[in-house]
């Protein structure tokens, strides 16, 4: 009776709304972007300031994205959630009925300022999920992307063709208002100093950590690390993800549609992964070593990039690094919210999208310089190396002994062992599994 309970308790239906509005909020992103640098050539054929246009967004958002994850661990998640969903309904307007160059600026600006959906949204399953089982539920955000990812380009290619930009604009705008509409009558508010009963493991927390100091994540030297370490992995994903495609065109002659075709058979296989394959992994080996495993293949998967003879050999290097991405991404985000108090969850989510960020910013430009070289060994060689970074890091994760805080408010909080951050922790140590 007991573990059906506890089965019944895991699926977190709290997090459904938030599920629903991050799928349909990436899913007006991947209508529209596709398309922006059509829209922006009728402007301008420069290229330096198309890249300026398209990394606009990210730029603003590495700054943007850390003070809205902060905001809304003071003034809730919902207020701020709501904010950055407004911002993205004007900004998809604006992008819809542009006439110039500058509104084209100032629509992806304003996209940037405003992009706090993703780090709040993580902050929010930080509030819901003990952290034991954060790993999992961040790596749905993923998922989700790689699923809207999957269907919305598709969806605006055939508008855009029926109606030109306007068309895909318009839907973006529209599915950005359902969200928008949705997150204010389905969510309700999850951080825990905004509501009467807060799950029981962070009750506990936060009866050991309210009478410590509120140390910033800037002293906070496992948090340091942990950021240092995604760093590493995301600049390598990013410069990949960013290129894969000029990559495939420059070393192996792939055409438009073949790399089309190898990014929607990537996205499903991610999909399958994440649901079949990964839950088991994990639950055998727990988070510590399904994301060692998933950063030191890594460095594999990239080397094999060197040695792919064509098309069919591309595909299942794709499925290889996909498979990695699902296996390490979401669960070192949970290990950067594991370093940090329930005060200071909206902050770093922030911090964590803001290296998303500024890996958009220099991936391509990376990635674009090492592929002058026609064998693409540099290229290979800097995303195993950045892999590797972040691999020989992984074997000195800090320990999470507050994982196993009670889960109800009746139990002694006073037996739970809450390691706080920066000077006040012990020195690393290896997680156990």
């Amino acid at each position: 009776m007991e573990k059906a309970k506890a089965k019944k308790g895991s699926s977190y239906p709290q997090l459904r709304p938030l599920w629903v509005a991050v799928f349909v909020d990436i899913l007006g992103f991947t209508i529209i972007l596709p398309f922006l640098p059509l829209l922006a050539s009728e402007f301008t054929s420069d290229p330096i300031v198309l890249g300026l246009l398209i990394a606009s967004n990210a730029i603003f958002g590495f700054f943007f994205s850390t003070i809205l994850g902060k905001l809304s661990d003071k003034y809730g998640r919902k207020p701020l959630l709501l904010i950055s969903q407004a911002g993205t309904v004007a900004a998809f307007l604006l992008l819809a009925f542009s006439r110039s160059l500058e509104m084209l600026f100032l629509a992806r600006i304003i996209d940037g300022i405003f992009g706090g959906q993703f780090p709040i949204s993580k902050a929010i399953i930080s509030d819901v999920v003990p952290p034991k089982d954060r790993g999992k539920q961040m790596t749905n955000i993923g998922v989700a992307f790689t699923l809207a990812a999957v269907v919305g380009p598709g969806i605006g290619g055939m508008l855009a063709d029926i109606f030109g930009i306007i068309g895909p604009g318009l839907l973006a705008s529209s599915v950005a208002i359902f969200t928008l509409a949705y997150t204010w009558w389905r969510y309700n508010e999850t951080l825990p100093t905004m509501i009467e009963n807060p799950p029981g493991w962070i009750h506990a927390i936060k009866e050991m950590e309210a009478t410590a100091p509120d140390i910033s994540i800037i002293k906070n030297t496992r948090a340091r690390y942990l950021l240092l370490m995604y760093a590493f992995m995301v600049l390598a994903a990013m410069i990949f993800q960013t290129t894969y495609s000029l990559f495939g065109s420059n070393r192996l002659g792939l055409t438009g549609g073949q790399v089309g075709i190898l990014f929607s058979a990537m996205g499903a296989f991610q999909v399958f992964f994440r649901f079949i394959v990964f839950n088991r992994i994990r639950k055998r080996l727990g988070d510590t070593k399904t994301a060692m495993i998933g950063i030191g293949n890594y460095i594999i998967a990239y080397a094999l990039l060197y040695f792919v003879p064509g098309f069919w050999g591309m595909m299942p290097v794709l499925f290889y690094i996909s498979s990695c991405g699902a296996l390490a991404r979401g669960i070192t985000v949970s290990f950067a919210s594991r370093t940090v108090d329930f005060r200071n969850q909206g902050k770093m989510m922030g911090v964590t999208t803001s290296i998303d960020n500024l890996s958009q910013i220099i991936g391509p430009i990376v990635g674009n310089l090492l592929l002058v070289e026609a064998s693409g060994l540099f290229y290979v060689l800097m995303l195993s190396v950045l892999s590797l970074l972040a691999w020989v890091m992984s074997f000195r994760l800090p320990g999470y002994e507050f994982d196993e805080a009670p889960r109800h408010p009746s139990a002694c909080a006073c037996k739970v062992q809450v390691p706080m951050h920066g000077e006040h922790m012990p020195r690393f140590k290896s997680s156990k599994p």
